[in-house]
């Protein structure tokens, strides 16, 4: 009874789309525009979207959990799959490494275009295959090649997990009984790996679907040589393969799919806070202000006093982990109750110790005195209209942003946060702008535009190895044809509902791909239900949801798919 409910919400969300919900648009895009000519080819008789070639053969950018759960789906399907890994080993964010860290962060934020990595292509008219060989290399190059290749992921040594055991487990590999309730970055490191292994995907299993140190630099799309029709895509790749101390080379080479699953997570570019003076600062002594990726350990932070900037997970937890080994541990949260996150935030700040002070948001950096005492002589401003100064050290832990530098065609870094390209200019809406969200996606899967690229794991909010399956496996049934789309229309109708553009909270914002408990059970049940029911229509199995498993559904308000 439950499913039809859910159905039925979805129909009215579409049903009731107005024109006050239409989306905000450049000067030069009236209203009429975009309600008579949203993607004027899907306005067919047909109800759902036609996708314009079949779908055989898939990539898989990403060996995370996202990733390893969208090649099972894929594979129980019987697709062609390849899945490709930068990093040497499967586990995405769950790969420590001790002496290896990222660069710093750039401050202020790069282009989101190129915030993750800058793609290295091959020279100019050569034949891919390509490989240049490096030797001689002084030990130190070779090992920042490599580091900027794989990209060092971003957790410390002592790292917890943000949920219980429970809430960070593949449903078919069950934790053992003896693992503790409360898990840390070593047992999912070794979790993850383990589920690789149980599917043969491991670096050690020489799986040949599986391609690790081997990077996406650019995707494209292909076409028929004779009708010039739009037959899939194709992905130009740059593997690094370490040969000795001192040598390495690089191949490039290039693979042809029909549709592509995006599965390489969230935080790969670091964001930073646009704070007047930061820069001159971090100019002066990049060394003392780090982004909270890089840190490892307290041991170098002892006897200092440290400013951390910023009051989610990563703040609490290394203001939780200095208590005790730096000499005065400040943290800096903005007052901000309007994020789907701010209950969490809170649980996070009840963790910190009362002898860390929290102080208000930093409104500026004032310029350094030339004092040869580093930041020390500094002073910061606050909101709240005190200064501070004293500070050895700066930490922020100011989150990260959205970035895909293999879709610079799909990345448009000049609209303003509720900008949309004018329909009448033919260019596609975009995934990216300014980093903060992703753009133009159907249930945060499918990219509208081009319903061949999916995503995984994108929202915040949620419990990805339990919600990965879900999405997975809608992904891999609407591309054999298990399950429908709705017109191209459709999809933009339901999408402009979500962004509510006259809503006090709506909009394309930071925190727009937030879920949270009750939404992430919502979105599962309608899955689900929509899944189970396609499978009867079109064959494929049926999805086991495990109610049991999930959070109460209380939130009248939220709506299906979204609210």
């Amino acid at each position: 009874m439950h499913f039809t409910v859910l159905f039925i919400s979805l129909f009215l969300v579409v049903a009731t789309y107005s024109a006050s919900q239409r989306p905000f648009c450049v000067v030069d895009c009236s209203e009429d525009d975009i309600s008579n000519k949203i993607r004027e080819e899907d306005t067919s008789l047909s109800a759902y979207y036609e996708f314009q070639w079949p779908i055989h053969k898939v990539a898989i950018i990403g060996a995370g959990a996202g990733g390893l759960i969208a090649y099972r789906e894929f594979a129980r399907l019987g697709y062609q799959i390849r899945l490709f890994e930068r990093d040497s080993v499967p586990g995405g964010n769950w790969h420590y490494t001790e002496d290896e860290t990222p660069p710093d962060a750039p401050i202020p934020n790069g282009p989101s275009y190129e915030a993750d990595f800058r793609p290295h292509l091959p020279p100019e008219n050569v034949l891919l295959p390509f490989e240049q060989i490096f030797d001689d290399v002084e030990e130190q190059m070779v090992l920042e090649v490599k580091r900027d290749h794989r990209s060092p992921k971003p957790i410390w040594n002592g790292l917890n997990a943000t949920g219980p055991k429970p809430n960070q487990e593949f449903r078919e590999l069950p934790w053992p009984e003896h693992t503790p309730i409360d898990i840390n970055r070593s047992h999912l490191e070794r979790y993850v790996r383990a589920f690789a292994s149980y599917h043969s995907l491991n670096s050690n299993d020489n799986n040949p679907n599986v391609s690790y140190n081997t990077r996406v630099e650019r995707v494209s799309k292909r076409y028929n040589i004779q009708s010039q029709k739009e037959t899939g895509w194709s992905l130009l790749l740059r593997q690094f393969i370490q040969t000795g101390n001192n040598s390495y080379k690089i191949r490039w080479w290039e693979e042809e799919f029909d549709a592509i699953v995006v599965a390489s997570g969230r935080f790969n570019a670091p964001n930073t806070p646009l704070i007047p003076g930061l820069e001159q600062w971090a100019q002066s002594f990049p060394h003392l202000i780090t982004h909270s990726r890089q840190y490892r350990r307290p041991d170098e932070f002892n006897n200092q006093s440290v400013l951390i900037i910023g009051g989610s997970v990563s703040g609490t937890e290394i203001a939780e982990e200095l208590n005790g080994v730096a000499r005065k541990v400040f943290l800096s949260v903005r007052s901000s109750d309007e994020s789907i996150h701010a209950a969490p935030r809170k649980m996070h700040l009840s963790r910190v110790p009362e002898n860390v002070s929290i102080i208000p948001e930093i409104k500026s950096f004032h310029p350094l005195p030339d004092s040869g005492q580093g930041i020390q002589a500094g002073i910061l401003e606050l909101f709240n209209g005190s200064s501070l100064k004293g500070f050895d050290r700066i930490v922020l832990a100011t989150g990260y942003r959205y970035s895909f530098p293999f879709f610079p065609q799909y990345t448009n870094i000049l609209l303003r946060p509720n900008e949309t390209v004018p329909i009448e200019t033919g260019r596609p809406q975009p995934l990216i702008t300014d980093g903060t969200h992703i753009r133009s996606l159907h249930l945060s899967l499918f990219y509208i535009e081009e319903p061949t690229i999916g995503f995984i794991n994108m929202n915040t909010g949620i419990e990805t190895f339990l919600y990965s399956e879900f999405t997975a496996s809608a992904l891999a049934k609407v591309w054999a044809g298990q399950a429908k789309l709705p017109s191209a229309k459709e999809m933009w109708d339901i999408h402009w509902q979500h962004v509510n553009l006259d809503s006090t909270d709506g909009g394309y914002r930071r925190g727009f791909m937030a879920l949270g408990a009750e939404k992430q059970a919502a979105m599962i049940r309608y899955l689900v239900g929509w899944l189970n029911q396609e499978a009867v229509k079109y064959g494929g199995h049926q999805v086991d949801e495990m109610l049991f498993s999930l959070r109460p559904f209380t939130d009248a308000n939220v709506f299906l798919p979204f609210s």
